[in-house]
């Protein structure tokens, strides 16, 4: 077994802590890679192992590579060893599609071996899965490959290997010991190992869903359609604390999302007309045909029997015309449809007082829809 050690003084050491718990230090994490002769864990065997953690006496990101000279199990077996030996100092970790693929490869070739492991019970951070936990900012990518998201946020990267070739690289240099063959097996790795931090960069995109953000302005907009028709639109503008590595786009089909850096833009549509606000005690109100409207009972008694009935759920409802802003999730503020069985609800623009509380409220349940709708 080849061991491989490199202290990463380029890399930097400010992670975005967008995806990590509120107190985690760079001492408990530990990222990882693994490549592997086939994709069966029962017929296919570990052949390397990247790792990436802090070490504090350089005060820099460290790289371990752990690489099999051979496929003889004794050189898949130290393999593991080294790896569950390290992975049992940290507290998280850090993978991409590890859930997936990585970690039951691993637990399964311990099994297999009759190596004891513990790893598997460690927390896991799959940056894969936390991704696509924000699908919006990515449908238009061509695939959700690890690659992929390198070449959104422009990581250089240098590896040019398929997972297939790699395959094919092991095992040319497991017969030849060919160096060019060695340095393209840890280039492709350390490449895997590397792109993973810079992706824990797109944790700044979490704070569109933890409230990390300053509304900055607000305006109308007046915007012509492809059928010549001029439409109202709102903006919103918003600064972000942390900036995004990329220039993100999403249309949710009830807003569009621009994000370059720190400046985030929602554009929403204007509606006008006249919508419907039901009343939730509906058995408190009688429903009065001729205005087709409800008003509560105590108003009601003082009118004549046969112009008012019982309210039901369906028919227990003010009638309110002017601006409407569709409203995803459950804001704080009243929400208008335009009958009982309609799914989508509105609020009315502006906002009442406190305008600075309900706008909070709002935006809130409109990114945290648009931002994780699938």
């Amino acid at each position: 077994m080849i061991t491989n050690k490199k202290i990463l003084y380029s890399l930097s050491t400010k992670l975005n802590p967008g995806f990590f718990s509120e107190n985690f230090t760079l001492s408990d994490l530990l990222f990882f890679d693994i490549e592997t002769t086939g994709l069966s864990s029962k017929t296919s065997q570990v052949v390397l192992i990247g790792l990436i953690q802090y070490n504090l006496e350089a005060s820099a990101f460290e790289m371990i590579q752990f690489l099999a000279e051979s496929k003889d199990s004794s050189e898949e077996i130290q393999i593991l060893e080294n790896f569950c030996r390290i992975a049992l100092t940290k507290n998280y970790l850090v993978h991409f599609n590890g859930g997936s693929f990585d970690l039951p490869f691993l637990k399964h070739r311990c099994q297999i071996l009759h190596l004891s492991e513990s790893f598997s019970q460690l927390p896991s951070l799959d940056l894969y899965r936390e991704l696509l936990a924000m699908p919006a900012f990515f449908r238009q990518m061509p695939n959700h490959k690890q690659k992929s998201f390198e070449l959104l946020i422009g990581y250089p990267r240098k590896d040019r290997l398929s997972g297939k070739e790699m395959i094919s690289a092991f095992q040319e240099y497991a017969k030849t010991k060919n160096s060019s063959t060695l340095k393209l097996l840890l280039l492709h790795n350390e490449d895997d190992l590397k792109g993973m931090l810079a992706l824990t960069s797109l944790g700044s995109l979490k704070q569109l869903l933890q409230d990390s953000y300053e509304i900055t302005e607000i305006q109308e907009l007046q915007e012509p359609n492809l059928d010549g028709t001029i439409e109202t639109k709102l903006l919103f503008q918003l600064s972000l604390e942390m900036p995004v590595p990329a220039i993100l786009s999403a249309n949710t089909g009830f807003c569009y999302i621009t994000i370059t850096e720190n400046k985030v833009k929602i554009k929403m549509p204007l509606y006008e007309g006249t919508l419907r606000y039901f009343y939730p005690d509906y058995k408190n109100y009688y429903y009065l045909p001729f205005e087709d409207e409800a008003i509560h009972k105590s108003v009601a008694a003082y009118l004549d029997s046969s112009h008012r009935q019982k309210a039901t759920a369906a028919t227990c409802y003010k009638k309110i015309s002017g601006t409407f802003l569709y409203a995803p999730g459950t804001p704080k503020l009243p929400l208008l449809r335009e009958n009982y069985h309609s799914r989508e609800h509105y609020v009315l623009w502006p906002f009442p007082e406190p305008v600075s509380q309900h706008l909070s409220s709002y935006l809130h349940e409109v990114l945290k829809t648009a931002v994780t709708i699938k």
